[in-house]
């Protein structure tokens, strides 16, 4: 995940219709909110302080100074159980740590759990898992069946953004020579999508939503176990952790993390964990 925010700067000019709809759409006033925590749990009396990296959609972005994504909306609905608002601070996953040891920020998302992440902080909850996959094109908009892996690809080149995850696992199982380097993910769905590559690989949700432009390139497999992404809170954060973790265990148990996942990659199916994290998984 760590070049994710290089991958991801060509898709952000993508969110301004996102942007465009969710503005004309305004809730109407909700019931009055009654507040789960209260400070010292959270930085704010009524407001949940998240942060997130602004420069990665479809996970985060903005235009025309506001916030849109897959983490937007799982942190707007995670605010809203706990009976908070939310406000945005743009925080790299890399720097979770740093930001929620200065209190900076109440919670943190798209942190994956890692050796690294897990000795300073906590992870709350897991709401998606993502990983790098294999895209397909076809002449139909009918989606395919995802079966396409390591062991069973027969293509003797694959497409790959320069530098990303997947482009390693593939250079590291196939070799340099046999994957095709492009400068970003959008360019090698758009070479995949004219029949100048068979087959390309890339992170699953970035390329799902880009994929929503070309309707005729599909997922067909995955390049690997999933990383889940997880809501972080400070070690010491007790009462939060409680409270966020109980609060994702009722959106997934009421399909809402579910509808949101939907939102910003369709139909893309659940990419596999590897086995210690299947058991954990929140959604």
């Amino acid at each position: 995940m760590a070049n994710r925010a290089h991958a991801l700067a060509p898709a952000a000019a993508v969110l301004i219709a996102v942007a465009v709809l969710m503005a004309g759409c305004a809730k109407p006033a909700g019931p009055e909110l009654r507040p789960v925590v209260a400070p010292p749990a959270i930085i704010s009396a009524g407001t949940l302080t998240a942060g997130v990296d602004l420069d990665a959609p479809p996970f985060a972005g903005v235009d025309a100074g506001r916030e849109a994504g897959l983490d937007i909306d799982v942190a707007s609905a995670l605010a809203e159980r706990l009976g908070l608002t939310v406000t945005f601070v743009d925080v790299k996953p890399s720097d979770a740590a740093t930001a929620l040891a200065q209190r900076t920020v109440d919670v943190v998302l798209s942190v994956p759990p890692d050796d690294s992440t897990l000795s300073a902080l906590s992870l709350a909850g897991i709401y998606a898992t993502d990983g790098p996959a294999f895209f397909v094109a076809t002449d139909s908009t009918a989606s395919v069946e995802p079966s396409l892996t390591l062991d069973t690809l027969k293509a003797e080149r694959v497409g790959a953004q320069r530098g990303s995850l997947a482009y390693w696992l593939l250079v590291d199982s196939m070799g340099e020579s046999a994957v095709a380097p492009y400068d970003t993910l959008r360019e090698a769905l758009d070479s995949l999508s004219r029949g100048e590559i068979e087959v390309i690989a890339g992170d699953a949700f970035v390329a799902a939503y880009i994929a929503r432009d070309y309707p005729t390139v599909h997922y067909a497999g995955p390049l690997g176990a999933g990383t889940p992404l997880s809501v972080a809170v400070a070690p010491d954060a007790t009462a939060l952790y409680d409270a966020v973790r109980a609060a994702l265990d009722e959106l997934a148990a009421d399909g809402v993390l579910d509808t949101i996942r939907r939102k910003w990659v369709g139909e893309l199916p659940e990419l596999p964990l590897p086995s210690a994290d299947a058991e954990t998984a929140t959604p």
